[in-house]
């Protein structure tokens, strides 16, 4: 249990449910949408509802769609009863008031969602199961409270996926029924070991780990430097041969497979085949995206570093909008690692920050001045940037990654030292 005040993070376990009466977690699924169109088409009706707080207004729709006991001894009926709907458990209700609630809270606040979203007979809300609507939460299955479309039965499903860790605070589940699978969606709640600020940290004399990703063989290079600016020690995280290898192969049989539908004037994108390849090239990206941020934790957590300093790439590109054989966009992972290192560092207690990537790869990190790479822009087909080698016109040679982690370090520190000298003169 989480100490009041502590900080905590919550990560999503994604359970696959083995498929077992299928039919059965469709009817849950209906019926609770159909309990939260009803308490939805309540808040539509009274929008004055919606000025209570959320445990007030829980009890308000319970009090006019199930009564209490003095009005049901008296026979009276509620205003907005459950008429029409079967017996509806206690804990399944409530899951569909907390939904029907956040679901009119957002059209009050969004303007989009009130021009657009008038129309309420179509719900696809998943169902979320309180602590009633489950039990005997096990390794590998679960027994979830389902209806049957005549009754409510306990039904038990195995599942596989990550393990779960005992130190989390389990939450309720959300059940994502797709075409092709069942998916139980866990959050787990887990308290954060270090709540203090970067500038307490550095304050500190705390060391950094500033962190840059080259994206050939070397995925990421990162500098742990202390806080005077002093190179300490250098690691590499590779792999990017193996990855373009794994890449190539799935590439390759997209390749034929547009090129073979093209011949017979069929469609190139949109096939079933077509569409396992990009999920492939998905896996692919996924796994090297959560190996690198795991490698880049375990190196700071071994060397006790409580700073990570990485670049602010804010313009994403969506992969969708290019084509994986005419372009290399797709390849570079940066982005993707950032978001998965943000979220598992803070849970380690590690602050990751961020610096404008401002001339950190051009520069050489001793003098400043412009570096030229080997082979740049002699072998275009293989990599137009040129080489992992640089060399700069003082004569500072050496890797292009470390040198893009360095110019981050140092940048930052320099960002930091003048923000301290300005309060200090506003002092």
């Amino acid at each position: 249990m989480l100490e009041k005040g502590s900080s905590y993070i919550t990560i999503t376990y994604k359970l696959r449910l083995y498929h077992r009466h299928q039919d059965w977690l469709l009817e849950t699924r209906q019926l609770y949408n159909q309990v939260v169109r009803h308490y939805e088409q309540i808040l539509r009706e009274e929008p004055s509802f919606l000025e209570q707080s959320n445990f007030l207004l829980l009890r308000t729709l319970e009090v006019n769609s199930v009564g209490t006991k003095e009005k049901r001894a008296k026979g009276e009926i509620p205003r907005w009863g459950l008429i029409g709907f079967p017996k509806i458990p206690l804990y399944f209700r409530r899951a569909a008031i907390h939904t029907a609630i956040g679901l009119a809270r957002s059209r009050q606040t969004n303007r989009r969602t009130q021009e657009i979203g008038s129309d309420i007979s179509v719900l696809n809300c998943s169902p979320v199961f309180y602590k009633g609507m489950y039990r005997e939460f096990q390794t590998h299955s679960i027994t979830l409270k389902l209806y049957t479309g005549l009754n409510w039965v306990w039904v038990q499903y195995p599942y596989m996926g990550r393990s779960i860790p005992e130190e989390g605070r389990w939450l309720s589940p959300t059940l994502k029924i797709g075409k092709k699978e069942t998916m139980l969606h866990l959050p787990v709640e887990f308290a954060v070991k270090d709540r203090r600020t970067i500038e307490e940290r550095l304050q500190q004399k705390k060391s950094i780990c500033a962190v840059a990703f080259p994206d050939q063989d070397c995925l990421a290079v990162g500098v742990w430097m202390e806080v005077d600016g002093t190179v300490r020690d250098t690691f590499f995280v590779r792999g990017g041969k193996k990855r373009e290898a794994q890449r190539r192969r799935v590439l390759k049989r997209l390749k034929k497979s547009q090129q073979s539908r093209q011949s017979f004037g069929q469609k190139k994108e949109g096939t079933k085949e077509n569409a396992k390849l990009y999920q492939k090239l998905k896996q692919i990206n996924t796994f090297y995206i959560h190996q690198v941020s795991h490698e880049i934790l375990d190196y700071c957590k071994k060397q006790q570093i409580s700073v990570i300093v990485v670049p602010n790439y804010k313009k994403t590109i969506p992969f969708w909008k290019y084509s994986y054989l005419k372009t290399t966009v797709y390849r570079w992972q940066g982005r993707g690692i950032l978001r998965a290192l943000k979220y598992k560092a803070y849970r380690e207690g590690i602050q990751v920050t961020t610096i404008r990537p401002y001339h950190i790869s051009d520069r050489c990190s001793v003098c400043g001045s412009p570096i030229q790479r080997y082979q740049e822009g002699k072998r275009a087909n293989q990599n137009r940037y040129g080489g992992p080698l640089f060399i700069c016109p003082k004569g500072h040679r050496g890797n292009v990654g470390k040198n893009t982690a360095q110019n981050i370090g140092r940048y930052f520190l320099r960002l930091f030292q003048e923000e301290v000298e300005k309060r200090e003169q506003e002092k």
